[in-house]
């Protein structure tokens, strides 16, 4: 969304904020450069009229101000030629030397404040991103969130760099060059810069138009990030179905979009220059002319109107410069604009102002009345719309140490349950308290550290093993990494590997099985020792074999903690406390596995339809001998699904 302009500068100061040091120094070097850059056009007029030595007869302004410093800083030296000479040559050599070094601390200085200022802008950025909840990532694209951090990060580095090497430099120039032409002429200073009023309006004009081609640039160019990304997700899917031709068009028409915007914000710019270029050369016409009269009657010296005219030239490219620079301000204010998109975005879930740590033991966790509903994913936050609720009016006790299962439909609402646990979101109605507090009144921070996740899709960072398991505790030794991934049945084949714990995995993980790659994880929860456990369909994904090392691992893991299952096989649940069975976002039947089985109610049918040797065994007993030939079972739901 557009922001107003005051947002904008709000944000550039903020940056320049805690750099102040730096700019007050970058202004004095500047300040320095500038003067002496003009100081020089003076010392040009006098060598053009001549010399004002006692006998001469230079009549220039700028001679008259030589004669008048000579006499106040060298009275007893007499004003000779060879003594002028000595003294404009040491001046200007002085100065050049001088004038370098404050060209080259000013410019150091300006390049490190850039720096600084990016990298605060990147870990704000990474900061409020890590703050969010799940919620927010759901309702963005992941490559527009990416174009931002990058693309738009640029940007702002290229206003940066724009602004302190240019809008904050060149206006000391402009004000040197300024005293210079007034100190020629003031007649011809005040006929002539008033022109310099509409040399600066053509870019102003155009940069209107900048601004709006550059919004709809940037758009586009996070739409261009987003495909990229979901080409480089999705590349198998790509492959498998031969779409690459399409991919590439849609890609193909994503970029001419961009570029059509580009061009157009690029013209307006252009045009602006354009028609600055022509009004400036307009009036260096009629300077000459006007110059060329004052000369002929004696009003002016050469030389004077030397130093003016190149006062005036030299004038004009800082002007430019600063006009320049301001279309680059205006074309990165979309970009600047979704970066504060970012930073204003206020995270859903936040302490309160009296939040208290979360217990390490606790004696009951309960869902009281708990309803929830998730949003539409949309780029824009305020088009989003609500979807159905995905559970309602959820009532459920759940005692310290318990082992729940959840179980049911794909879509009844099991990975919601869990994301409510884990605190993902908070619910639409009612709530989640533990020993009848609110999880709502309890730090974020530590609620979090007392919850380990071992999720359906095992996400591995690209580094070592030892760092990939670390990661549940920083703090953890490497003995302590070793002893989890024993307890995980991971220690064998990690020693199996090149160099063991050492072993880079890849992006991913994807240099090691799916079967290795949950056993890490299952380690890694291990080593966080978290007394609330969720495992959101940790085996579903596995083939038989490396399903029972991993449930091995998992058997471990739960021993004395709280745990939430989601599982599709349901005779890895058996063992359960408790045993919810959800539809459509409500809770059907809940109980043990033999109680629910007693009862011949859904949940009696989704066993039944995976275990089919259960209904045997069953008729047998019911016929006190085994039938000769198998039932068919039929089953409006099986249960199967990989996401709640």
């Amino acid at each position: 969304m557009p922001f107003s302009i005051k947002s904008v500068l709000s944000f550039y100061t903020s940056l320049m904020g805690r750099y102040w040091y730096l700019l007050g120094f970058m202004a004095v070097f500047t300040l320095f450069y500038s003067a002496i850059t003009a100081l020089r056009l003076g010392f040009i007029s006098i060598v053009v009229d001549g010399l004002p030595t006692a006998e001469g007869n230079n009549t220039g302004q700028f001679a008259k101000y030589l004669t008048l410093l000579w006499e106040w800083g060298l009275p007893e030296i007499e004003r000779t030629n060879t003594n002028l000479l000595i003294f404009l040559g040491a001046s200007i050599c002085s100065m050049g030397i001088f004038a370098a070094a404050c060209y080259y601390l000013k410019e150091m200085i300006a390049q490190r404040m850039v720096v600084h200022m990016l990298v605060d802008t990147r870990k704000a950025l990474f900061r409020h991103l890590a703050s969010q909840s799940v919620s927010f990532f759901h309702n963005r694209r992941s490559g527009d969130l990416l174009s931002r951090v990058t693309n738009d990060v640029a940007i702002v580095q290229d206003s940066l760099l724009g602004i302190f090497t240019t809008m904050l430099q060149q206006p000391f120039l402009v004000i040197s060059y300024l005293v210079t032409a007034y100190l020629a002429n003031s007649l011809l200073f005040w006929c002539t810069i008033p022109a310099y009023f509409f040399i600066i309006y053509p870019v102003i004009r155009a940069s209107r138009k900048v601004l709006r081609h550059s919004r709809k640039r940037q758009k586009k160019l996070g739409m261009i990030t987003d495909a990229l990304q979901q080409l480089f997700g999705g590349i198998r899917i790509v492959k498998a179905f031969g779409m690459e031709e399409r991919e590439l068009a849609e890609f193909g028409e994503k970029n001419r979009e961009f570029q059509s915007s580009f061009l157009k914000s690029k013209k307006a710019r252009v045009f602006g220059r354009t028609i600055q270029e022509l009004l400036f050369n307009l009036a260096l016409a009629g300077l000459l002319i006007g110059g060329s009269f004052l000369i002929s009657s004696q009003t002016l010296t050469i030389g004077d109107f030397c130093g003016f005219c190149m006062a005036l030239i030299m004038l004009f490219q800082p002007v430019k410069k600063i006009s320049q620079s301001w279309n680059a301000v205006v074309e990165a204010r979309p970009g600047v604009e979704r970066v504060l998109e970012i930073l204003n975005e206020t995270p859903e879930i936040r302490d309160t102002s009296d939040a208290s740590v979360f217990p390490e033991r606790f004696e009951k966790m309960a869902f009281e009345g708990v309803s929830f509903t998730y949003r539409s994913a949309s780029a824009e936050p305020e088009a989003a719309t609500r979807l159905a609720a995905a559970l309602k009016d959820v009532d459920l006790e759940i005692r310290e140490g318990e082992v729940v299962a959840l179980v049911g439909p794909s879509g009844s609402g099991k990975t919601t349950f869990v994301d409510l646990v884990a605190r993902f979101y908070d619910p639409s109605e009612g709530r989640l308290s533990v020993d009848g507090a609110d999880i709502r009144d309890f730090q974020h921070a530590s609620y979090l550290d007392n919850i380990a996740i071992v999720s359906q899709e095992p996400f591995l960072f690209n580094t070592s093993i030892l760092e990939n398991i670390r990661y549940g505790r920083d703090s953890a030794t490497d003995e302590e990494v070793i002893q989890a991934a024993k307890v995980a049945n991971a220690h064998d084949f990690i020693m199996l590997q090149e160099d063991g714990y050492e072993t880079e995995i890849g992006d991913r993980g994807m240099k090691l099985s799916g079967g290795q790659r949950q056993r890490l994880t299952i380690a890694r929860a291990m080593l966080k020792d978290a007394p609330i456990l969720i495992l959101d369909e940790a085996t579903s994904a596995l083939d038989s074999e490396a399903e029972k090392e991993v449930q091995a691992g998992i058997n471990n893991l739960i021993q004395r903690r709280t745990t939430f299952v989601i599982a599709h096989r349901l005779s890895t649940i058996t063992s359960a406390d408790k045993i919810v069975v959800l539809e459509n976002g409500h809770i059907v039947e809940m109980g043990t596995h033999e109680e629910l089985l007693s009862r011949q109610g859904r949940y009696h049918r989704l066993y039944t339809s995976q275990n089919p040797d259960y209904v045997l065994r069953q008729e047998g007993s019911l016929a006190g001998k085994r039938p000769s030939s198998s039932p068919s079972v039929q089953s409006a739901e099986t249960g199967e699904g990989t996401r709640g």
